[in-house]
């Protein structure tokens, strides 16, 4: 049996994970799934009543440039805060049965994605009210978001290394996603800051899959090539480190759970 088809294996396992994750999630919810279309909704009406008018002069279409942010950061940001216990609220099954330990973040992941493709439906929703344009470049939302989802699992497998041996790592991370949430200009657009500090937001990878968002869905264009390549190499860097972090540390989680 090959390493893939060994992996393989695990799928059945993975998709039973998700599924009672989600069912947690939502337990007594009298709205459901149904709150993760509402909820993109209702926050986006109420920042575009805070900032529409501060930013009306440099953002044609508010409402859609807000919710392009707020879906990829949202997913990025949730996902990645999920993942941070991942390993603990599994110790059960890691104590009692080999199951390889990057499924319980996977699984997170994967739940947060199934919230995004259900917060796109807000997004089309509100490009049909506000006649926003429906174009061929939407084809390459895919790209953009398995470029998100590959970041982000990269990115999760580092949190819940470092969560699993620091307690109070979530903590911490309440002030960064804080940090990161400002500089990924989800809701102002970077013309604002002064061109001296804008390499600034380059580095946040965030702003990068945004941005590719936003072309595709707020101003109907292509993305630029070059915005594809830093987003691309952003995705499969932190991909290598992600698993490079949790592959060295695995075998001490049983020390932590």
């Amino acid at each position: 049996m090959t390493k893939l088809e060994e992996q393989m294996k695990y799928l059945t396992f993975l998709k039973e994970v998700v599924k009672r994750d989600i069912k947690r999630k939502y337990y007594k919810s009298v709205l459901g799934v149904l709150w993760t279309v509402l909820n993109p909704l209702l926050s986006m009406l109420v920042m575009t009543l805070i900032f529409s008018t501060l930013f009306k002069r440099n953002i044609d279409n508010f409402p859609i440039y807000l919710l392009c942010g707020q879906i990829i950061f949202n997913f990025m940001n949730g996902s990645s805060r999920q993942s941070m216990n991942a390993i603990l609220a599994n110790a059960g099954y890691i104590r009692s049965i080999y199951i390889p330990k990057y499924i319980f973040v996977l699984s997170r992941v994967v739940e947060g994605f199934v919230d995004l493709l259900f917060s796109l439906t807000a997004l089309v929703l509100v490009m049909l009210i506000t006649h926003a344009k429906f174009t061929l470049n939407l084809l390459m939302l895919p790209t953009v978001l398995a470029l998100v989802f590959i970041f982000t699992f990269g990115f999760s497998l580092i949190l819940a290394t470092y969560g699993t041996f620091f307690r109070d790592f979530q903590h911490l991370y309440g002030i960064f996603s804080m940090l990161w949430m400002w500089m990924s200009a989800i809701f102002y657009p970077k013309t604002i800051v002064p061109t001296s500090y804008r390499f600034l937001l380059d580095l946040n990878p965030a702003i990068h899959f945004i941005e590719i968002m936003r072309a595709i869905c707020h101003q109907g264009v292509m993305p630029t090539e070059k915005s594809l390549i830093i987003a691309s190499c952003y995705a499969v860097l932190m991909l290598l480190m992600g698993i490079s972090v949790f592959k060295a540390n695995e075998n001490k989680f049983f020390l932590y759970v």
